[in-house]
């Protein structure tokens, strides 16, 4: 079948052209050589070394808990692989509301944990370990036994088996596990923003504060181009690895009681953050009771003329109900059309600064008044489709090739195609992954944040984050733990849905 590359090209330019116009107006050669290398250095050091520690502790928090998951299955390695939902779908703000109220607990007060670089990376390896427990547990469950038998026959030890054989065909999945783990923490934004403070500003966050704070665009410009081409560089490196095709039928073995116990304290942790943000929407962090109050002034009119609660739901359910139907709709068009160049132009969208797209979209906003919420809907249609190509890939581009041809046969167009055939095969995929998205736009903070929309088109995060930081902690947890529900629901919804393909 012909390939058309336009749909690729179509979601590259929809990237470029809000860029485009920015970089028209204010790319000044002048004031960009004016710029301090060593002020920039440091704003990359930081970003560095932010993403490098959270790799590093991640994997090694991540090693136990993925051994016990590649040689158990029980309810406990179900509620393992239930954990990936933090890093997809677990709202930012959620994150920073829980461990602001971790961090503010007598027995860690006195730590002063609160606005340094430790509660960065704790807070990023609460939300990126569960990647790399997926990645290493995938990687050590499909090493064919018959070639560590073999390696045994020719002499090797349990050590030279797991350096020479285990963690070479391990190392491609690791690297993806790593490379995701980096790329969420480089260009973190929520994170670093609430729980580091201005002296750990990252590259993200400095974009945004450099154009909003100061309005030096063409610093904003330069950090731009240089998360970009930093994270597009790392990106490639991944072609390096490419992955094994291994599969080995799952067997299961006996494992340590150390190796449980660590797994079950793992879980512990990375569960008790889920629900201490649910758990202080219903407990008054200053009378030590079990109270409403929280709800009762978080929906009253009063609370209301001042934070924008109903306004900020409201707006939120709309733009989280719109924007995947674009998105699932485009996706399968793309994997219809899927091309060389389809996967790397997907996926080298990572790079962009969703802090500068914000900016972005609020200067063509300016220049041509186009609806916040239109612009909005872009913003997240651009950052969800490479989510949901990923979702939807194994069951658009392996869907059944001979009844395709059926279909040929019976001289059915491509629109019929899909609406007789593929859409009543693929239904569940498709709102499975509109439930995701939903999910995911629901919590996103870093463009509407950006964008300044707080006051004239306010979101559910963009309100919590008012709450958080006017010190409205009762308030915040309650509104953070209705978003938490319904994200952990969605989530629970969309597994159930897609299970039955």
């Amino acid at each position: 079948m012909r390939r058309n590359k336009t749909y690729s090209y179509i979601y590259l330019i929809l990237w470029v052209i809000p860029l485009m116009f920015f970089i028209k107006d204010f790319f000044h050669l002048e004031e960009i050589k004016s710029l301090s290398f060593y002020e920039n250095f440091e704003l990359f050091k930081i970003s560095l070394t932010q993403g490098v520690l959270s790799v590093i502790f991640s994997t090694i928090i991540a090693i136990i808990p993925a051994y016990y998951m590649s040689y158990k299955k029980n309810t406990l390695t179900k509620i393992l692989e239930g954990l990936i939902f933090i890093p997809f779908f677990f709202p930012t703000i959620s994150t920073v509301v829980a461990f602001t109220l971790i961090f503010n607990l007598p027995i860690l007060k006195n730590f002063s944990v609160l606005y340094t670089l430790k509660a960065i990376i704790l807070a990023n390896v609460f939300y990126n370990s569960p990647i790399m427990i997926k990645y290493l547990s995938e990687g050590m469950r499909n090493i064919p036994k018959n070639i560590v038998e073999a390696a045994k026959i020719d002499g090797l030890n349990e050590v030279n088996i797991f350096f020479k054989i285990k963690l070479p065909l391990m190392f491609p999945q690791v690297f993806r596990g790593m490379f995701l783990v980096f790329i969420y923490t480089f260009a973190s934004f929520g994170i670093v923003l609430a729980l580091g403070g201005i002296r750990y500003s990252n590259l993200e966050v400095e974009i945004a504060n450099t154009l909003l704070r100061d309005a030096n665009f063409s610093k904003a410009l330069v950090l731009g181009i240089v998360q970009f081409f930093f994270l597009i560089a790392l990106n490639l490196l991944g072609d390096l690895y490419p992955p094994y095709e291994l599969r080995d039928d799952f067997r299961e073995r006996k494992v340590s009681t150390l190796t449980t116990v660590w797994t079950t304290i793992y879980l512990l942790l990375e569960c008790s953050v889920v629900l201490i943000g649910i758990f202080y929407g219903f407990y008054n962090y200053y009378t030590g009771s079990f109270s409403l109050e929280g709800f009762y002034k978080l929906f009253s009119s009063d609370f209301n003329a001042y934070y924008p609660v109903l306004q900020g739901i409201r707006n939120s359910l709309l733009l989280a109900s719109i924007t995947p139907i674009f998105v699932i709709v485009f996706t399968y068009l793309l994997l219809k059309n899927f091309t060389k160049v389809t996967s790397a132009i997907v996926f080298s969208t990572m790079g962009f600064s969703s802090a500068f797209l914000g900016i972005a979209l609020i200067y063509i906003n300016i220049l041509y008044d186009i609806k916040l919420w239109i612009l909005l809907v872009i913003g997240y249609f651009l950052v969800t489709v490479p989510i949901a190509y990923s979702f939807m890939y194994q069951y658009v581009r392996e869907f059944p090739r001979d009844i395709l041809d059926l279909a040929k046969i019976d001289a059915l167009s491509p629109f019929k195609t899909f609406l007789l055939i593929e859409c009543p095969i693929l239904k569940n995929v498709f709102l499975g992954t509109y439930l995701q998205i939903f999910a995911i736009i629901l919590g996103e903070f870093t463009i509407s944040y950006s964008m300044q929309l707080g006051r004239d088109f306010p979101t559910i995060a963009l309100v919590n984050y008012s709450l958080f930081s006017d010190k409205k902690l009762l308030e915040g947890a309650a509104l953070s733990s209705v978003n938490i529900i319904i994200v952990v629901v969605l989530f629970y919804l969309s597994n159930k849905i897609t299970e039955k393909e």
